[in-house]
């Protein structure tokens, strides 16, 4: 029963930005236009690549309290949170005092040519940071296993960006105003929240139980998860450049929002199974019991997005609705074609989990890269030299590599059901083709 409602929780937790950008997309759309639309979109997608500065802490947090836990060492819990949290604080200090001297000092000596798009960075990198720092909270949250508290925060703290972004691009009508907005916002309610850690988890963050040899000890796990989850960040954004560069910001902003969709949807269903992680790293599920735990919930996911996709697929009134009916013909063969490729992603992601709470970050990261360097090749290869309108299904080559890399990494340490696993994946791949000649 715990788990049900951790699986419920934890997906209320990513559910919640979804549902905003649904509101958030026609009002932008509408206000700003198609190409400023685009533009706020790409600054978001810078805002989430700065997570390569990251460096893994959210893992870190889970793996190394979860397992603080485990043997009720309240003092080193105080450590690893504390080290953790002071190290992004002086990281934001540092990086925010750099850019803000370079932009400065670009007025005297021109470094670069200021355009729209560095006018509105200024007001959106502290955005980024104060995230960060949120995040780190979160993910205290997650490693003691207390999703309801997560998914309240996670919810108020989105309502309010999302609705100081709504507000503000319907009043003023401009984007760097909505970053400028939303960075106070957003830092108003970081403050509330670290006034309520003590009353939830008592004294676990302090600038004096911050230690370097502390925060060094983890730097074994906490660099490869960084490198892995930076590869993971280019992973998700970098197709978005590529598009923006090749085929320019109008058709980028119908991609992006066929993109985002897939993503959001991958994003709320793997959270049902994030519960996963913490429970590993504590060392909860037996060994004898991981390769069974590992298929029903890989199955589960891959189920539950393909019930969504297609419906999805066949209810057009939703995004014609949503879009309007312009935005949404420009955009409805991408929307589609991105739909059909999300129950087999899902198929990595119990595994994704795994490598996390079993500690194989290091092979994990070489996982990503290899998918990272398929995933450019063939963005460059399908627009350049196929240019045919559905080429988006060819990133289910990167897909499928990193479902079967996972599992062969996991499998050395966990013993997988890997004919039951690739059994699945030729089901999912046979629904898929027959899903995109629209035989299904």
């Amino acid at each position: 029963m715990k788990a049900i409602k951790d699986g419920i929780y934890a997906t209320l937790d990513v559910v919640f930005a979804p549902i905003l950008l649904v509101v958030a997309t026609p009002i932008f759309i509408s206000q700003v236009g198609i190409e400023k639309y685009g533009l706020w979109i790409l600054i978001n997608s810078i805002l989430a690549s700065l997570s390569i500065f990251n460096f893994g802490i959210n893992e870190t947090i889970i793996k190394f309290i979860s397992e603080a836990k485990s043997y009720s060492n309240y003092k080193d819990q105080q450590k690893v949170f504390s080290s953790v949290l002071v190290f992004l604080i002086f990281l934001a200090v540092l990086f925010l005092g750099l850019y803000y001297l370079i932009y400065c000092v670009n007025f005297y000596v021109e470094f670069f040519k200021v355009t729209d798009l560095h006018k509105i960075l200024p007001y959106a990198i502290p955005l980024f940071f104060i995230k960060q720092i949120e995040q780190a909270l979160f993910a205290l949250h997650k490693s003691y296993e207390n999703y309801k508290q997560l998914a309240k925060h996670s919810f108020i703290s989105k309502f309010i960006l999302y609705s100081a972004q709504i507000i503000t691009v319907y009043v003023f009508s401009d984007v760097g105003i909505v970053f400028f907005i939303s960075s106070i916002s957003a830092f108003i309610y970081l403050v509330v929240q670290f006034f309520l850690l003590k009353k939830r988890y008592g004294p676990i963050f302090h600038f004096r139980f911050s230690s370097y040899n502390k925060f060094k000890d983890m730097l074994g796990y906490s660099k490869w998860a960084w490198f892995s989850s930076t590869i993971l960040i280019f992973n998700s954004h970098v197709d978005k450049w590529i598009v923006s560069a090749l085929l320019g910001l109008k058709y980028f902003a119908y991609y992006a929002i066929a993109v985002s969709v897939l993503n959001q949807l991958k994003t709320i269903i793997t959270a049902s199974v994030s519960c996963v992680f913490p429970r590993i790293s504590g060392n909860q599920i037996s060994e004898a019991n991981q390769a069974k735990f590992h298929i029903h919930l890989t199955i589960f996911v891959s189920l539950a997005g393909l019930f969504v996709s297609l419906f999805l697929e066949k209810i057009d009134f939703f995004f014609l609705t949503w879009l309007g009916a312009e935005t949404f013909e420009n955009s409805k063969l991408l929307l589609h074609t991105f739909l059909l490729l999300l129950p087999v992603w899902l198929m990595s992601s119990v595994s994704f989990y795994f490598l996390l709470g079993l500690g194989i970050v290091k092979k994990k990261f070489f996982v990503d890269l290899i998918v990272l360097i398929l995933r450019i090749s063939v963005a460059f290869i399908a627009i350049l030299y196929f240019n045919f309108d559905r080429w988006p299904i060819l990133f289910g080559i990167p897909i499928l590599v990193e479902i079967l890399f996972y599992a062969l990494s996991i499998n050395r340490k966990v013993k997988l059901k890997l004919h039951f696993l690739s059994l699945f994946i030729i089901i999912n791949l046979i629904i898929m083709l027959l899903r995109y000649q629209n035989i299904l």
